[in-house]
């Protein structure tokens, strides 16, 4: 039972996401961090030691969260093309679309020309 959580977890960590969902929200540990490490406690060696702790316990939080957006990026639609990949697959889109749009063209003036006859 323990393995097929495991097969389960793992598949998550393949399967694509979308860019909306990459959690990249640093700031607010960072400020955190920073704001622990600018307070001045009045060579209060305890209160000290404990404000270190705590920082130190952030600073991991933030490399955990930067691994987890590492893991999250590798999993984006995309990520391993290389320029000239995305050019080619941005022009063959590009094409895609004024071909699309055409025929979209070609279909309305049909309407209108069928309109026209009732």
């Amino acid at each position: 039972m323990m393995e097929n959580n495991t097969d389960h977890s793992e598949q998550n960590n393949f399967s694509p996401i979308a860019v909306q969902d990459v959690d990249v929200d640093f700031l607010p540990i960072v400020y955190e961090i920073i704001r622990s490490v600018e307070r001045d406690f009045h060579d209060n060696s305890a209160l000290k030691a404990r404000e270190s702790q705590e920082c130190s316990q952030r600073v991991l939080e933030l490399q955990k969260k930067f691994e987890v957006a590492r893991s999250q990026i590798k999993r984006l639609t995309g990520i391993d093309y290389n320029k000239q990949d995305q050019l080619k697959q941005f022009e063959i889109l590009r094409t895609q679309l004024r071909l699309k749009r055409e025929l979209l063209q070609k279909y309305r003036n049909m309407c209108s020309f069928e309109t026209s006859f009732k």
